[in-house]
């Protein structure tokens, strides 16, 4: 009988910390929030997200990983356009990173220009703790 409880008692311990673990509950999110004079558009994952001028986008379905994008956005007729800040590239996203990625515009006698902005929440000095250092 005390063989069947210990048994009993070690998979219930088990079960429970299979089932209550928090990595289903750590979220990857990225915010983007279009503060340029005209419309922005992300393209991320091979969907597109228009975001309007002076409107926000949040996305939290992510999981951990790298994930390419892209920024389309629009110019008003006979201004030149430029960028500055990247406006395509690769978001890394760790378990619980937060990204903002910010966009503003300046307007001036013949040209648009907007910029990007990017912060995330991940400690760029964090130490991998399954690196070995050495290079495969």
């Amino acid at each position: 009988m005390k063989k069947q409880l210990i048994v009993l008692f070690t998979l219930v311990a088990v079960s429970v910390i299979s089932f209550t673990s928090c990595e289903p509950f750590i979220e990857n999110k990225i915010t983007a929030i279009n503060n340029a004079d005209y419309n922005v558009t992300l393209n991320l994952r091979g969907k597109v997200y228009p975001i309007p001028a002076g409107e926000s986008l949040i996305l939290n379905d992510f999981k951990k990983g790298s994930f390419d994008y892209s920024t389309f956005y629009d110019v008003p007729d006979g201004l030149t356009p430029a960028a500055e800040g990247d406006v395509a590239g690769t978001f890394v996203l760790n378990a619980g990173t937060e990204l903002l990625l910010v966009y503003t515009s300046i307007t001036e006698v013949s040209s648009y220009t907007i910029y990007r902005a990017l912060s995330s929440s991940d400690d760029v000095n964090r130490v991998d703790p399954f690196d070995d250092g050495e290079t495969p």
